[in-house]
């Protein structure tokens, strides 16, 4: 098997010469943006206290085609970090792929975005432009499921823009959102206002209490 196999250790059969399942799982997973060292499978742990959270966010996990065709929102918040909010994130867009893989004939289905990291870049491309990072712009308002991940206080006018125009087309379409952040949304309210929160924790809102797993 390929060694870049997402399911290195877990596929049974062994590997034909042209494995379109492979082609079709790497395709979606270079056009996600999901950083090469999280696009594997991770098993989470946890505290007693996350039980119930944890339960829930499985079942969305199980049930991801249906949250994405539904044009689901989805808010998962802690003071905590490294608790487990960007695995659960992956985790599911992971299933999505996996779920509509077959027949996808090459299409781009969702992108992953950490939003410090991809605020940073659209400022960096107005002196250097990156064809692939402007494919991954296109690509956030057409796909079924965007993650945007940790979004944080203290943006620029600049950033608070370009980030609610992402957000605001994809709630204008009813297309499937997940979102992660620090701050809980009655917080999160009060740090970036109502505009921008009532598209963002309008559908599901998920606390982790736990401590950090990594």
């Amino acid at each position: 098997m390929k060694e870049d196999c997402i399911y290195l250790g877990l596929c049974e059969n062994e590997c034909p010469n042209v494995c379109i399942k492979y082609s079709e799982m790497s395709y979606l997973l270079k056009m996600s943006g999901i950083p090469k060292n999280r696009q594997c499978i991770h098993r989470l742990k946890p505290d007693e206290c996350d039980i119930q959270a944890f339960e829930k966010l499985a079942e969305i996990q199980s049930n991801i085609v249906d949250f994405t065709d539904s044009g689901g929102i989805l808010y998962i918040y802690s003071n905590r970090c490294g608790n487990g909010k960007t695995t659960w994130t992956i985790k599911m867009m992971l299933q999505y792929f996996n779920e509509i893989w077959e027949g996808n004939c090459l299409e781009p289905r969702g992108v992953f975005i950490n939003i410090p990291s991809f605020l940073n870049k659209i400022k960096s491309t107005i002196s250097y432009p990156d064809s692939d990072f402007e494919a991954l712009r296109a690509n956030i308002e057409r796909v079924d499921l965007v993650v945007f991940d940790d979004i944080s206080a203290g943006l620029s006018q600049y950033d608070y823009s370009n980030l609610y125009s992402y957000i605001d087309s994809r709630s204008f379409q009813g297309k499937a959102m997940i979102f992660t952040s620090n701050y809980s949304p009655s917080e999160l309210k009060s740090i970036m206002g109502e505009r921008i929160t009532s598209r963002i924790c309008n559908g599901i809102n998920i606390e982790i209490k736990g401590g950090d797993m990594r």
